[in-house]
């Protein structure tokens, strides 16, 4: 748990070191592991396979091809039952054919080398990177059961194991490379940030000319100042008159347009007065009834005239 709240706080780089120093004490692990696990070397001569002459060559390889009999290589690779079932159908057959699976090239050459030591037989060919085709001799006589399970060898068990640990090898050893390549990325992101951070900072060093901070205002510059915001604030008040006349300039403008056609319209028209005057030289004192008289005032107001005859 405490491990778990370590890691947590870790950075990202802290991260990915400590990643890469478990995968390199990992990688020592299994390496030793490997090694005690391997069969000791056997103090036998080694393997010197008979020479066969190119016609032989053929003939047996033509011979290997056509063989159904096979022995089958997974992933425990070589231990004492391999070796066994080869010597098995060497009993009946010259050739036979060992299917290797889940290994590369390369170590499907290193198995052929170690079952022709280990068995005694010579390898004709290997066919399509998996299938080794190997002859068992000319003069082949089928030797005794420690020959053909030797104790140099893994058991069924052993070789199970050293399968597993080959697997975490190659699995350690691509990781690796893969947390190396992400140390670096990370390094180069972070190098790019910190000059980006850089230059935001110089950036904002720069100083604004137009923006007046208050730690600068002092008691000896405060009249200073208080006498530039005064000038500034009665310059603002005699723009803002300026144009609230110019407002009501346009304003009066707009409506003395309007009263001089309603001028003109009145002049045109005649006087109350006036009409009253004609009303009452043209009635001559024949009305003699007041309601008479008012009903005609009115009637003349609204731009008519009633005669009387």
């Amino acid at each position: 748990m405490k491990k778990k709240k370590k890691y947590e706080r870790m950075t990202a780089e802290e991260k990915i070191l400590y990643k890469l120093r478990k995968a390199r004490r990992k990688e020592e692990q299994i390496i030793e592991a490997l090694r005690k696990i391997e069969p000791p070397e056997s103090s036998e001569a080694t393997h010197d396979p008979e020479i066969l002459t190119p016609e032989e060559h053929f003939y047996l390889l033509k011979m290997g091809h056509k063989s159904k009999n096979y022995v089958p290589v997974g992933r425990r690779g070589i231990f004492q039952g391999v070796i066994l079932n080869m010597h098995l159908h060497w009993k009946k057959h010259q050739t036979l054919k060992v299917v290797v699976k889940t290994f590369t090239v390369e170590e499907v050459r290193e198995i052929a080398a170690e079952l022709a030591r280990l068995s005694g037989g010579i390898v004709l060919d290997i066919h399509e990177e998996n299938t080794i085709i190997m002859y068992r001799g000319k003069n082949y006589s089928q030797p005794p059961t420690e020959i053909m399970s030797p104790k140099v060898t893994l058991s069924r068990k052993k070789a199970l194991d050293k399968s597993k640990y080959r697997d975490g090898l190659r699995a350690v050893r691509r990781f690796i490379p893969k947390l190396h390549q992400d140390l670096e990325d990370l390094q180069v992101q972070m190098k790019a940030k910190g000059d980006f951070n850089l230059k935001v900072a110089t950036q904002e060093e720069i100083p604004d000319c137009n923006v007046i901070k208050t730690s600068d205002i002092t008691e000896e510059n405060f009249d200073g100042f208080e006498a530039a915001v005064n000038n500034e604030h009665t310059e603002n008040e005699a723009f803002n008159e300026t144009v609230t006349l110019s407002e009501t300039e346009d304003l009066s403008d707009l409506f003395e347009t309007d009263s001089d056609g309603e001028v003109k319209e009145k002049a045109e028209r005649l006087l109350y007065l006036d009409i009253l005057e004609k009303f009452s030289s043209e009635d001559d004192g024949k009305q003699d009834d007041f309601q008479e008289h008012l009903r005609q005032i009115s009637a003349a107001s609204k731009g008519g005239f009633i005669w009387k005859i």
